[in-house]
C-alpha cells in the first residue's frame, strides 16, 4: 500500500482500504478495519476499532484502546465510528466496556484538541466538542449538539438533541434537547435559538419550542405538570422528542438558572 509511511507499524490482519492514507510512526493494530479515503496522521495508535470513509485523523489519536474502567478485564470490544469526522490532535476514544455495545460515533463530527470520549459513549451526528473537554463513560451525546472547551460531563448522563453547552461547566445531570446550559453546576439559561434556526426548523416549531421551554422550566410547575399539560396538546416532532427525553431520565433533568432581570430565553 503506497499511502501508508514505511514507518507505519500495521498489523497483517488489519483492513485498510487502500485509498487511506495513514502517516509516519503510526501504530494499527489486529482487530481493525477502515474504510475509504480516509486520512490518518502521525503517531496514532488505532486498535479495536471500525472506522467509515473520509475521517480525519490530524496527529497523535488514540481511538479503541483499552476503557479507562477497572471492571474492564480484556474483553474483545470496539470502537465504531462513521463517516466524514474530524479528530484534531490528541484526542482518546477508548472501546466499550461491554461487548454487546460500542463506543460509537455517527457522521460529520469535530473533536477539537485533547477532547476525550470515554467508554461506551454514544455520539450522533454533527457534533462539535472543543478543546479539552471530557466526556465520561457511558454517556449519550444525541445530534448537533456543540459543547466548549473544558467541559466535565459525567457518566451515565444525557445531552439531548441541539444542545449547547458553555466552556467550563460541570454536568452532573441530563441536559434536555434544544436548551443552553452554563455554570461551575450547569443549569439551563435559555434555548438555543440560533442553532435551531442554523438547523433549519420552521419559526413554528421554534416558537412552539419556546413554548414548551417556558412551560417546563420557567412556570413554576412541577416537572410531572408541566410534562402532562404539554401532552394534553397537538404537539411537533420536537416537542415529543423533548418531553420523552424528559421522562427517560434516570439522572434527573438539569435545572433553569432563576430569571435574572432582563434576561432573555434565546
Amino acid at each position: 500500500m503506497s499511502n501508508i509511511h514505511p514507518t507505519a507499524i500495521i498489523h497483517p490482519n488489519a483492513k485498510i482500504d487502500p485509498s487511506t492514507t495513514v502517516g509516519p510512526y503510526t501504530v494499527i493494530g489486529d482487530d481493525v478495519q477502515i474504510g475509504k479515503n480516509n486520512h490518518i496522521g502521525p503517531f496514532c495508535v488505532i486498535e479495536n476499532t471500525t472506522m467509515g470513509d473520509n475521517n480525519e485523523l490530524i496527529a497523535s489519536c488514540f481511538v479503541g484502546v483499552k476503557p479507562q474502567d477497572l471492571s474492564y478485564k480484556d474483553e474483545h470490544t470496539r470502537v465504531v465510528m462513521g463517516n466524514g469526522n474530524k479528530i484534531r490532535e490528541c484526542v482518546t476514544i477508548h472501546r466499550s466496556t461491554f461487548v454487546d455495545k460500542p463506543t460509537t460515533m455517527g457522521n460529520n463530527n469535530l473533536l477539537m484538541a485533547n477532547a476525550h470520549l470515554a467508554h461506551d459513549v454514544q455520539m450522533g451526528n454533527n457534533c462539535i466538542i472543543a478543546n479539552s473537554t471530557g466526556i465520561a463513560g457511558h454517556v449519550i451525546v444525541e445530534d448537533r449538539v456543540v459543547m466548549s472547551g473544558m467541559i466535565g460531563v459525567h457518566q451515565f448522563t444525557r445531552v439531548g438533541t441541539m444542545a449547547m453547552i458553555s466552556g467550563g461547566t460541570m454536568v452532573p445531570m441530563d441536559i434536555p434537547p434544544y436548551c443552553i446550559a452554563q455554570g461551575e453546576r450547569a443549569k439551563l439559561i435559555g434555548l438555543n435559538v440560533i442553532g435551531l434556526r442554523r438547523a433549519g426548523l420552521d419559526r413554528k416549531v421554534i416558537l412552539e419550542i419556546r413554548r414548551a421551554f417556558k412551560l417546563l422550566f420557567r412556570s413554576g410547575k412541577r416537572m410531572e405538570e408541566a410534562l402532562a399539560e404539554l401532552e394534553a396538546s397537538p404537539r411537533c416532532a420536537e416537542v415529543q422528542h423533548l418531553i420523552d427525553f424528559c421522562r427517560q431520565s434516570e439522572r434527573g433533568i438539569t435545572p433553569a438558572k432563576k430569571s435574572m432581570r432582563g434576561e432573555d430565553d434565546e
